[in-house]
């Protein structure tokens, strides 16, 4: 861990400088770089090269990241959920998928150490984020083989992508024991996988979300086996990255604002404010990151939920306070300060949703036990 955030602080001015210089051009020259030094491969366990780095390190990895650069940040969140979710599935796998749990691993750690990216494909119009509603479909051919039929939003890295992840709907008598949703591999070069370029939100830019149709596209793989999210529990991990996001964002801005210490003392009492409620904030998510593991419990699933709730709403509001703080030579379009905030409320709406997040929170709350006092 020491080497691989030493390796990333070395980066982040020049990730940031790049940042500043093109922010609508999607960062590759970063992502290749991430690749290089081990980051996109840490959640990967040290017998086969990944770093083997926990759920929390990752999550302090990505704030510094998003610090620097959050449309970096946001893209390299993807693979290393991915990476997070293969190696939980190959550790949870029952014993009649295991076997082919590790293979799945060993062949996707093969495609990281040739920095093929593997990005998120997943939302749908009017899902909320859920991921368990989705209209796209999955069903066999003739030959056995998946074929995936849907319209998806949000697909980051758009074209840059080797290989998407998206779930689709799939029946009983396409796949015996499967959940209502499961996860597919889809190589991005496949017949009938269609990449948009409509791409134009509020910050992040440069992640180039965009539209992908899948109309009668092949899909290579099932992600593990049926039951997977049930089994494994693997998107807690990502959740978790994400939210680490807008906390990135919240440093990068208060490091701007104190560079160089404003000569004003109520200003100074302003931005000593917002780093308490920083630190609390990554206090808090850290906390919570570190009680990952494979098939983790539904009390702390919840707890997710509500720890990327609280963050998120809290740090896109401390950003916002922070850029009326700011001052008039940030008060531009092109501004660091500007772009951050931003960013900071894409990251929120891109990687959802605190309306959803209403309903897992009612329906986790319970007693307070002497662990949570």
């Amino acid at each position: 861990m020491v080497m691989l955030i030493d390796d990333l602080r070395f980066r982040l001015s020049t990730f940031s400088e790049r940042e500043n210089a093109d922010p609508e051009v999607y960062p590759a020259m970063d992502i290749a770089e991430l690749f290089s030094i081990g980051m996109m491969s840490a959640p990967f366990p040290k017998y086969l090269g990944g770093g083997g780095l926990s759920c929390e390190e990752c999550v302090s990895l990505i704030i510094e990241l998003a610090a620097a650069a959050p449309s970096t940040a946001l893209i390299a969140c993807m693979p290393m959920g991915l990476a997070a979710g293969a190696t939980a599935s190959a550790t949870a796998a029952p014993p009649d998928h295991r076997a082919k749990a590790q293979d799945l691993l060993e062949r996707v750690v093969a495609d990281f150490s040739k920095q093929r990216l593997y990005a998120a494909c997943n939302s749908e119009r009017s899902a909320g984020g859920a991921l368990s509603v989705m209209n796209t479909v999955a069903r066999r051919d003739a030959s056995g083989q998946f074929r995936i039929t849907g319209e998806k939003i949000l697909a980051s890295g758009g074209k840059h992508a080797a290989t998407f992840f998206s779930g689709a709907s799939v029946g009983q008598t396409d796949l015996p024991g499967a959940a209502a949703v499961e996860f597919f591999l889809i190589d991005a070069s496949s017949p009938g996988v269609h990449v948009q370029s409509d791409w134009n939100g509020l910050g992040m830019r440069s992640s180039e979300s965009h539209t992908v149709l899948y109309e009668d596209a092949p899909a290579r793989e099932i992600l593990g086996y049926p039951m997977l999210l049930e089994i494994a529990q693997p998107w807690a991990f990502s959740f978790c990255l994400f939210t680490a996001i807008p906390l990135g964002c919240a440093r990068g801005i208060l490091q701007e604002m104190s560079t160089p210490v404003p000569t004003s003392p109520a200003v100074r009492l302003r931005l000593v404010e917002a780093q308490m409620r920083y630190e609390a904030a990554r206090a808090y998510l850290l906390e919570t990151a570190r009680g990952w593991e494979p098939g983790s419990s539904e009390a702390w699933r919840s707890r997710v939920v509500r720890t990327k709730s609280y963050v998120a709403q809290e740090m896109t509001r401390l950003c916002g306070e922070l850029f009326a703080l700011s001052g008039g030579r940030h008060y531009r379009r092109s501004s660091r300060v500007a772009r951050l905030m931003e960013a900071s409320y894409a990251g929120t709406a891109l990687r959802p949703p605190l309306p959803l997040a209403l309903d897992v929170m009612v329906a986790g709350l319970a007693p307070l036990g002497p662990t949570d006092i």
